[in-house]
């Protein structure tokens, strides 16, 4: 039992990406512009969907690039759970915060006016993204979807997955994760029900826009590329080391790189 405790909190540790934080700042004072009206350039309002135990603040270089180029920009912390004493984002299990989600797209929409929206997000976010516009059926509602190393197919958690399995503990480390620990990072692991659910084919959703990024240097969404990319008709798939080779990024800095924000920034205007 005590390494079953160990487990769960090692993979929990692993998909946080070692940012855990303490998430009770405001909103980084360039999104959230609710009199913000999108232009006939950027008809779409930009909905950012932050990572495990991140918040609004991982935007905090994106946010004001993209609404100095006119887009309107949103994005909310989600996902605070009872078990955390609801102060670390993202741990809740993933189906209430794809409810969450799914609930502030609509606020923008119905503030914005707009018909659609593009959604632009890291790790777990992108997770919600993939399985709003396919099992959630919204597919209507978003334009755009820009990913930054989602686990399609769920992580090993560098391993960690493997550990368990091979020592017959699988089944109590994922109660223990789900029950006492970070509902959320069980549901991210390679095998669960929601990424098996997620994974079933077709991923992207009719008339929805994909592209997805992964790094070669992950150690969180792993095996990296594999774990994110979604090998169908129509989706953008690449690696940041194919847009720049030999250039060094982990997990949890993709939404700040400069490669990787220029690349966002391509993938919302083309």
């Amino acid at each position: 039992m005590r390494f079953s405790w160990f487990l769960a909190f090692a993979a929990a540790l692993t998909m946080a990406g070692h940012t855990i934080s303490v998430n009770a700042q405001p909103l980084a004072p360039a999104m959230n512009d609710w009199d913000c009206r999108p232009s006939a350039g950027h008809p779409r309002p930009v909905v950012l969907l932050h990572g495990i135990s991140d918040s609004t603040h991982e935007w905090d270089a994106l946010a004001p690039r993209l609404i100095e180029s006119g887009y309107c920009v949103f994005a909310l912390d989600y996902g605070k759970d009872e078990r955390t004493l609801f102060r670390i984002n993202g741990f809740a299990p993933l189906r209430r915060s794809v409810a969450e989600v799914d609930a502030f797209i609509e606020a923008v929409r119905n503030r914005t006016g707009a018909a659609r929206v593009d959604l632009v997000a890291h790790s777990e976010g992108a997770a919600i993204a993939l399985f709003s516009a396919k099992e959630v059926e919204r597919a209507d509602r978003i334009h755009t979807e820009v990913l930054l190393a989602p686990p399609t197919f769920g992580t090993t958690l560098s391993g960690v997955v493997e550990v368990a399995e091979r020592s017959g503990v699988r089944g109590m480390t994922d109660t223990v994760m789900s029950d006492a620990v970070c509902p959320a990072c069980a549901d991210l692991e390679a095998g669960s029900s929601f990424v098996t659910e997620l994974g079933d084919a077709p991923i992207a959703a009719e008339g929805v826009r994909y592209h997805v990024l992964a790094t070669r240097d992950d150690t969180v969404v792993t095996p990296p590329g594999t774990a994110s990319f979604i090998l169908e008709t129509g989706v953008d798939n690449v690696f940041v080391q194919d847009l720049a080779p030999g250039h060094v990024v982990d997990h949890a800095t993709l939404p700040r790189d400069p490669v990787v924000m220029g690349w966002i920034t391509a993938a919302l205007d083309g």
